[in-house]
């Protein structure tokens, strides 16, 4: 073999068919770049392999279901792989479980340049430049089993980089058994490093994330190959929304008890880290219940419409979807002191914390009882008999709330108080 270099893109799990998720009262003029996000991500990600000019590109399933997508998904894909075919890029693309190469409409013909790897067995591909022989790509689409069959992936590499592509859950030391130079895997949405030296095994996630369980930076990976097969291998970011869960503990409310200038600086400073990328941000703050009056269902409604109003609109645009007030991880200490009710009853929550509320049951109690709302009993019947910590949690914030003489609407979809289940 040459001693030649070859550049690679690795991506995956477009998921085109699938819409953005955790979206509350989203404004006219996001609804249309939301809705073309997944899309653009995509075109993001082909468009680099164009003006990198790179050798191939690795596309490790889930792509799209062209059921689903109906005629705009194939016909998206085609337009990519045409462009690619255009400037001699291949394509070596292994199924996932929503494109499955059965699912391929049979009257759609793929590019030449497009090798879809067959769900039944391990293929081999070689990838040649001038004549000569510089990888060998092993892949398969995934035939519905969960995990990566690394037995299967085997071949005489012939002194070639190899390359392995699979659509699974992947074991880290199942793979490190085969001799294979890079594992290209999709499956998980979450762009991760499973190995970091060689043998190489990345995951790619989604060039777009769709929610909060899939927050932070999306994108694919750039991989560059010497001809000692040394490889250098890069993020890159090409998505248009991100995800993000900010969180404003006690102390930094104690530091500066305007909410909103707390705010505003996060809000500043996330404009700074992700660039152009609108955001879309959920706020958790951490209680500080002995000056809580900040937290009266019409005191969030108005900071959260406040938010809105000032920050979603721009190049950079700030959504916020929420505020949630969390229990505090600790209580005043004079409120337990107290001989109050109050001070009886975080003794007394107190002592059950220490055993973890094995010996409380809250079933008999919410049967006799009707504390808060309707959504309250369920949560914590919910989890009876027997209280987690997160329901012992919710009902001890409930209970002081109660005592201190709040009037806190503690479900209502725009405002939450004291966690959700999770």
């Amino acid at each position: 073999m040459g001693k030649e270099s070859i550049r690679f893109l690795h991506s995956g799990d477009f998921h085109l068919e699938r819409p953005m998720q955790d979206l509350t009262d989203i404004p006219e003029h996001l609804k249309a770049a939301l809705v073309d996000a997944p899309w653009k991500a995509a075109e993001a990600f082909f468009e680099t392999a164009l003006i990198e000019n790179v050798d191939f590109v690795l596309l490790t399933g889930d792509l799209l279901n062209p059921i689903s997508t109906g005629a705009a998904g194939p016909a998206f894909l085609l337009d990519q792989f045409e462009r690619l075919a255009q400037r001699n890029i291949s394509v070596y693309w292994a199924g996932g479980s929503v494109d499955d190469p059965d699912r391929w409409p049979e009257a759609v013909s793929l590019p030449a340049n497009v090798h879809y790897f067959s769900k039944k067995e391990v293929q081999s591909v070689v990838f040649r430049r001038n004549g000569s022989a510089l990888a060998t790509i092993l892949g398969r689409s995934s035939d519905g089993r969960e995990s990566i069959r690394s037995a299967e992936f085997q071949c005489d590499a012939d002194g070639t980089y190899v390359i392995a592509l699979a659509h699974g859950h992947a074991d880290r030391e199942s793979l490190l058994s085969e001799r294979i130079d890079f594992w290209a895997i999709g499956n998980d949405h979450t762009r991760k490093t499973l190995h970091g030296e060689a043998p190489h095994m990345r995951i790619c996630g989604s060039p777009q994330g769709r929610g909060f369980d899939e927050e932070g930076a999306h994108g694919f990976w750039t991989v560059e190959v010497d001809g000692t097969h040394d490889a250098q291998i890069a993020a890159s970011d090409c998505d248009y929304f991100r995800y993000i869960t900010q969180t404003l503990d006690v102390e930094d409310l104690a530091m500066g008890r305007d909410i909103r200038e707390l705010m505003s600086k996060r809000i500043s400073r996330l404009q700074s880290e992700h660039g152009t990328r609108h955001l879309i941000v959920r706020w958790r703050v951490e209680l500080d219940l002995e000056n809580a009056s900040m937290v009266g269902p019409e005191a969030i409604d108005e900071i959260l419409g406040w938010l809105r109003r000032e920050y979603s609109h721009g190049a950079c645009s700030v959504w916020s979807t929420d505020i949630e007030f969390r229990s505090p991880k600790a209580y005043p200490a004079k409120w337990q002191e107290e001989d109050t009710i109050l001070g009886d009853f975080l003794r007394t929550s107190q002592e059950h914390r220490k055993t973890h509320g094995q010996h409380l049951n809250l079933k008999p109690l919410l049967e006799s009882e009707t504390p808060g709302t309707a959504a309250w009993q369920q949560l914590l019947i919910d989890d009876a008999p027997g209280v987690t910590g997160a329901a012992l949690d919710r009902a001890t914030l409930l209970g002081v709330d109660m005592l201190r003489g709040h009037k806190v609407d503690l479900m209502a979809p725009t405002r939450r108080f004291g966690g959700t289940r999770g």
